[in-house]
């Protein structure tokens, strides 16, 4: 992947009571999970690097990472900004 503009998006990471994490990212239609913090976000970045080189080769636009204060979270919720493999 070429150097992108962004270098990291941010994702909801959701703990459910089956001690799954539901990851999401706002930017993107794209969800992912894992059953710990480590897994949930390599999970992430995985899932982050798939999308954006699918859209690089698309040729579609990249969006905009939305900044983290803007995201409106649950008590079960967190923000997690995922960066992009080198």
């Amino acid at each position: 992947m070429d150097k992108l503009k962004y270098d990291a998006y941010p994702a909801i990471f959701t703990y459910e009571d089956s001690q799954r994490i539901a990851v999401v990212f706002p930017d993107f239609d794209a969800a992912t999970s894992g059953t710990t913090d480590k897994d949930a976000l390599l999970s992430a970045q995985e899932l982050l690097n798939c999308v954006l080189c699918g859209l690089e080769a698309d040729g579609c636009p990249i969006p905009v990472p939305t900044p983290a204060s803007d995201l409106q979270l649950q008590r079960n919720e967190r923000v997690v900004l995922v960066k992009l493999h080198n």
